[in-house]
């Protein structure tokens, strides 16, 4: 049983009702695709939403009788958000029919992994998976733990220092991923500027008050990130089966948006504009071609 069905309303749900969803979602899809797999053979995917934009994607293929055979499913959250125009690089799963985005993305400074949501889309469109992608790339997180924690203090100089400082560390390192010796050295140089800083202060200081936001791998899987973001935005969902309730969070983790999808039990605190959402996610995304 997928571990993140419970993001979108599908706490403590038993195997067997699981089967019931699935084989409803087949039967009466949301929404129907089909494309070649990279072995020229078809491949479709249903969508079963349980509320707007989230739900149950099937993928596999139908038999002779007519029946689905699902070869795998995930929970999603359509991602909507223009998240990054970085160059992207689409990676085939080596077990099954299944892609993996790669975004250069510069605002965290790391390459961004992501589940590639429109696979069928993609399939259709290009028929080399190495090419780079020639698309903007919306992104979202299904999380199943959360907590709401307070904004940090600034006034309006401390934001106007901090988002020209921000720039400036982005021109770094577009130039450093270009092989700019002096860019790798400034950019060496800010690292133990921040971490002799951050010592000090930590001393006195809970790490929360220090550091304003975070994006970071988390775990041995690769598209699992530990995040601190500013809420900009956020709205309630209900499931039209099981009926709780999840929260859809838009964050701003250093400059990069995404919104984050968790069911109202696994969130501790109350979401407001302002605040800011720490937890892991599970990165998907969506090509926008």
């Amino acid at each position: 049983m997928h571990s993140y069905l419970r993001s979108i309303g599908f706490k403590d749900i038993t195997k067997e009702k699981l089967s019931e969803i699935l084989y409803l979602a087949s039967k009466n899809p949301t929404a129907y695709e089909m494309a070649l797999d990279t072995e020229g053979n078809e491949f479709s995917e249903i969508r079963y939403e349980v509320c707007p934009k989230a739900g149950i994607a099937l993928r596999g293929n139908y038999d002779e009788d007519d029946n689905f055979k699902i070869e795998y499913y995930f929970p999603y959250y359509e991602a909507v958000l223009n998240s990054s125009t970085s160059k992207v690089y689409i990676i085939k799963e080596s077990d099954r029919e299944s892609f993996q985005g790669v975004s250069e993305d510069v605002n965290v400074a790391i390459d961004v992994i992501f589940h590639l949501q429109n696979m069928l889309p993609y399939l259709q469109s290009f028929k080399n998976t190495n090419n780079v992608a020639p698309a903007n790339v919306s992104l979202c997180g299904l999380s199943i733990e959360g907590k709401v924690i307070m904004p940090i203090y600034s006034d309006e100089a401390t934001r106007a220092r901090r988002e020209k400082a921000k720039v400036t560390r982005d021109k770094w390192i577009a130039k450093a991923k270009e092989g700019d010796a002096d860019a790798y050295e400034k950019l060496t140089i800010d690292d133990m500027e921040k971490y002799t800083m951050i010592t000090k202060r930590i001393q006195k200081e809970d790490v929360l008050s220090i550091v304003s936001s975070t994006f970071m791998p988390s775990g041995i899987e690769n598209d699992k990130y530990a995040i601190i973001g500013d809420i900009l935005d956020y709205k309630t969902l209900v499931n039209s089966i099981t009926q709780q309730s999840i929260y859809i969070l838009t964050i701003d983790c250093s400059g990069l948006k995404l919104d984050v999808c968790i069911n109202s039990d696994d969130l501790f605190g109350v979401p407001a504009v302002g605040r800011r959402f720490k937890g892991v996610v599970w990165m998907q995304g969506k090509l926008n071609m």
